[in-house]
């Protein structure tokens, strides 16, 4: 039996829990010369203040092979991490990344310090290659996509029907592109936790070719807005809900950041 996309791209999401500000989505992605973790700045920073929310944060992504039991789990000291460079969050768009690992001309990664393994899975982490990236002018209105995350705000808690450390998959399509900010529309509702997660877009290149490339991250809902208004006493009520699309900030301005790491060679750490 066939999966609707590689098996492998189940691995993509990645679980960001920072202590001191609740749980985002995020994912690994793998130059030639370095790894690095890909989420939205507000999920690391501080919207009014700029700050990082957080001193340090846990990462859980899933093998590779979707028949390994065992999950990766990574701690970020974000302090040290910050402290040496290695984290940064661009200026305009909502999208923040941290370096995490070296990668040898032989293709092996090594941690920096500051990246701590609590366990790791026989095939290791997954991390989206650059080249399967799409920039926001290859981004196609009217192709399919699925978005990967952890939208933890869902359901009740005292009646779990979600396993909040598992990832859920949400299908839609490019319903559009903002040109003026330079964002993606998404026919896909989100929810909070959701922020930080990737953008997956199927693109049929032919009969016999399809072609799946990250061309995204989520990061804000679209409301629907409605306004009631009380004629008699003069009071006007606003009512915020859920409008079922959704926005993604394109891969450029992430591919940017990364552009503007120098490759070093890796403090201690370890190989993965």
């Amino acid at each position: 039996m066939l999966r609707a996309i590689p098996d492998d791209n189940l691995a993509y999401p990645v679980l960001v829990t920072i202590p001191q500000g609740g749980t985002g989505s995020g994912f690994f992605l793998n130059t030639s010369h370095s790894e690095f973790l890909v989420t939205a700045k507000h999920v690391l920073f501080s919207p009014s203040t700029g700050a990082l929310i957080g001193t340090d944060c846990s990462l859980i992504s899933y093998p590779r092979d979707p028949t390994e039991t065992t999950r990766n789990e990574l701690h970020l000291d974000l302090a040290k991490l910050c402290a040496d460079g290695n984290v940064k969050a661009h200026a305009d768009a909502d999208v923040a990344v941290v370096k995490i690992g070296n990668v040898s001309g032989q293709g092996v990664a090594t941690l920096l310090a500051g990246v701590t393994v609590n366990s790791m899975a026989p095939s290791g982490i997954l991390g989206v290659a650059e080249a399967s990236t799409k920039s926001f002018a290859e981004v196609l209105v009217a192709n399919e996509v699925f978005i990967f995350g952890y939208p933890t705000s869902l359901g009740l808690k005292a009646i779990p029907q979600l396993d909040y450390a598992k990832p859920l998959l949400r299908k839609g399509i490019v319903a559009g592109k903002n040109d003026d900010l330079k964002t993606i529309v998404l026919d896909c509702p989100v929810y909070w936790g959701n922020s930080g997660g990737p953008v997956l877009e199927v693109q049929r290149v032919n009969l016999t070719t399809t072609r799946f490339s990250v061309v995204g991250v989520v990061s804000q809902f679209v409301p629907l807005v409605e306004t009631w208004l009380n004629q008699t006493q003069g009071f006007e009520n606003i009512d915020l809900s859920n409008s079922g699309y959704s926005v993604a900030t394109p891969m450029d301005p992430v591919i940017e950041l990364i552009g503007t790491f120098v490759p070093a060679p890796a403090i201690g750490g370890a190989a993965v």
